[in-house]
């Protein structure tokens, strides 16, 4: 006579030995969180003009590294250059968060973004570019961009 395994340990064992079966829902993490809020925070400024609260987005020594251009160093280079982007006819920037990692007072971002464009004398185009952020915690406890460089997608993955 063949013996049966009863119903009651097989699901046992699917479950003992899933990779699912007993782990914890992922808890949120409150460093990107903080990240995430100062990008819509940077955007929403960007999207209303105001290049000075884009700025103060950066660390007082933070550096920027544009594609094809000098890096910005330091908060009043890194408003001089935003505000180029702006009056070149940058109009809204959204930034989508695609990893976070941190230890201690440093953490590195790494994302996407699509800047818009309305030039005085042209036709709305967007974009799409990858980045790299690393963000220093500053002594209040809020996060600051303190090195942000950032590249154009392949026009594939545009």
């Amino acid at each position: 006579m063949r013996a049966s395994a009863s119903p009651v340990l097989v699901v046992f064992s699917l479950l003992a030995f899933s990779p699912s079966g007993f782990t914890q829902p992922a808890k949120s993490d409150p460093v990107r969180a903080a990240i995430e809020k100062q990008n819509a925070a940077f955007s929403a400024a960007f999207g209303r003009g105001d290049i000075a609260a884009v700025a103060r987005a950066y660390a007082e020594d933070a550096i920027a590294f544009p594609p094809d251009g000098e890096m910005a160093r330091g908060r009043p280079a890194i408003e001089a250059m935003w505000k180029g982007v702006h009056d070149a006819g940058g109009k809204a920037i959204t930034l989508t968060t695609v990893d976070v990692t941190s230890s201690g007072s440093l953490a590195a971002e790494t994302g996407t973004a699509t800047l818009k464009m309305q030039p005085p004398s042209g036709a709305e185009k967007s974009q799409s570019v990858k980045y790299v952020v690393v963000w220093k915690k500053q002594p209040d406890g809020t996060w600051k961009l303190y090195r942000d460089i950032w590249n154009a997608m392949p026009a594939s993955a545009k």
